[in-house]
């Protein structure tokens, strides 16, 4: 599971920090014995009697402070896979591409504001308005809705980054030129193929395979800052050889 072997003094080394508005702190962490780049921060244990969100104190010395954060999600994926498959029925070809990755969470950072930011009315989630704590919704998914929201980076913003892609799909007619008498045209054939058109995943934002701070060599692999979503695209066309 990619651990970290040895540090220095022995001591945790901190990610960098990202600061969004609502939260400005360290996101990840290197500790011994610990997966590379774990995520790192406080646990939320649901909301008080105003909807406000609390946190576990992990030391428990009355106060939630730094020495509260625990490790809160992994990055790293279990495993990665792929699967290629072609076909072939008469004059027909089917090629089939599914990618994927198992066991890695996700950070979303991108939701920090676009989920809890309501003091300056930005536009959200219909969810938001629809799952938000209330006297008679006190087990909602987000807090009371306020001006003045307080968060932490914790393990509300870890999600799983498992998926499942269909890379690419594409089906071809081979057209019997040879049996039509045509001369100079050896092969022609009709495709027409999809790329990234599904994807099956638990993940709630654009996309679960995100690269917004680092990739799978980089202690900040698994954080979605804004990720642009891969695109989806459709092809059709001919090929002919003469």
């Amino acid at each position: 599971r990619n651990k970290v072997k040895k540090l220095y003094g022995g001591k945790d080394v901190l990610g960098a920090a990202y600061n969004v508005t609502l939260v400005n702190d360290v996101v990840n962490i290197l500790r011994e014995g610990q997966p590379m780049g774990s995520f790192y921060g406080y646990v939320e244990k649901g909301y008080d009697d105003k909807g406000k969100i609390q946190y576990v104190d992990n030391n428990g010395d009355g106060s939630i402070n730094a020495l509260d954060k625990t490790i809160i999600g992994n990055p790293n994926p279990d495993f990665i896979y792929g699967f290629n498959s072609s076909m072939s029925y008469k004059g027909f070809d089917l090629t089939v591409f599914f990618q994927g990755s198992y066991g890695n969470d996700l950070f979303n950072l991108s939701s920090v504001n676009n989920t809890l930011d309501y003091g300056f009315g930005l536009n959200m989630p219909r969810e938001v308005y629809l799952n938000h704590w209330t006297p008679t919704n006190t087990n909602a998914k987000y807090p009371v809705l306020s001006r003045s929201v307080s968060t932490l980076v914790s393990d509300r913003f870890v999600e799983n980054g498992s998926f499942l892609r269909l890379r690419n799909i594409q089906l071809a007619y081979n057209i019997p030129v040879q049996t039509w008498g045509a001369k100079g045209i050896r092969h022609l054939q009709v495709y027409a193929s999809g790329q990234n058109i599904l994807t099956f995943t638990k993940y709630s934002w654009w996309d679960p395979e995100v690269n917004s701070k680092g990739g799978s060599n980089s202690v900040n692999q698994g954080i979605d800052h804004h990720t642009y979503p891969t695109a989806k695209s459709v092809t059709i066309g001919i090929r002919a050889s003469f």
